[in-house]
């Protein structure tokens, strides 16, 4: 009796690329596989990890979402006004920050849904506005974090200054809870349900109209989440933080193996195309690629995950169709 492999393909796949990786940027610079390059790419990836959940579910029911960095950026630097021009406990302010956030994913949703905008523009609105927004609080000057709580929460360790990353543990924390909820759920059968086939998930009597806001209510609270968590591990809020968040995370959740056109996806994949990501972008710090090489590295990445996912999509339909003329 055959044992059945417990990882899929795709990780193996992701698996060996990230070795690969290590491999080649550790013989470019040594300190690539020290102990603290290893945290510390733990603890960058939490901005992208968080935002590639909320894609993740998003992108499985259809939808997209290019504004994650923006709303990352207007919650960094609304919170951070808030400590600074109110008495409000930093606790009251960050659920106040998501809660914005939440209103952010809502019109979002309701331009795609509602107003039957291509996601990709109404998102390409949404990315430009809370850009501008972030800029206004501010005056487009980055503001001081000096909150205590905050900090700790944001770039604290528990076991001591050697110990785990507490930020590190909230990303694997909601990893672990909206892998369940993806896998065991009824909603999260409605969202591959919806990415598959959104008319039989209406015959079957699937509300797409609530499972879709849901997603996008989802992306936009994870990604003003990674704004709160960044703009306090970097001590302020900047207007101008996060311009590739989006652009990681979709990277990170394709890798992962999320179809673009949705319908297929798994959170245990994107943990490894999150990690295969920032381990690149790390990489490229260390080795000194110039910004300029870096951005060209960084489309090179997300084509190719893109070309990989017009490979599986077209693997599928061949075992579909082969499956199809045995039965007949």
């Amino acid at each position: 009796m055959k044992k059945k492999i417990p990882l899929s393909g795709n990780q193996i796949v992701l698996i060996a690329a990230l070795a690969a990786i290590t491999v080649v940027f550790s013989l470019i610079n040594p300190n690539f596989f020290s102990l603290t390059n290893l945290i510390n790419i733990l603890i960058s990836s939490t901005t992208i990890g968080l935002t590639a959940i909320g894609i993740t579910f998003l992108i499985m029911t259809g939808g997209n979402d290019l504004s994650g960095g923006a709303v990352a950026a207007a919650a960094g630097v609304f919170i951070a006004w808030g400590l600074k021009n109110t008495n409000l406990h930093w606790v009251v302010l960050v659920l106040m920050t998501l809660a914005m956030a939440a209103g952010i994913g809502s019109l979002n949703g309701l331009m795609v849904t509602k107003l039957n905008i291509v996601p990709f523009i109404a998102t390409l609105v949404s990315q430009s506005i809370w850009r501008g927004v972030a800029y206004l609080i501010c005056d487009g000057k980055p503001i001081a974090i000096s909150n205590e709580g905050l900090q700790f929460l944001c770039k604290g360790r528990i076991f001591g200054n050697q110990g785990i990353p507490i930020s590190v543990l909230i990303m694997f924390f909601f990893f672990i809870i909206f892998a369940y909820i993806l896998a065991k759920t009824r909603f999260g059968r409605s969202v591959f349900a919806i990415g598959g086939n959104a008319e039989a998930a209406r015959l079957a009597g699937i509300n797409s109209f609530r499972v879709k806001m849901a997603a996008y209510i989802m992306t936009s609270m994870f990604a003003s989440l990674a704004g709160i968590i960044l703009a306090g591990r970097m001590n302020s809020g900047n207007p101008a933080a996060s311009p590739n968040l989006h652009f990681d995370a979709i990277t990170a959740a394709n890798l992962g193996g999320v179809s673009m056109v949705g319908g297929v996806g798994s959170i245990p994949s994107v943990i490894l195309g999150v990690l295969l990501v920032q381990a690149f972008n790390s990489g490229l710090n260390m080795a000194q690629v110039s910004s300029y090489w870096q951005y060209v590295a960084r489309g090179l990445l997300l084509f190719a995950s893109l070309a990989i996912d017009v490979y599986r999509q077209r693997s599928h339909e061949k075992r579909l169709l082969a499956d199809t003329m045995k039965h007949m």
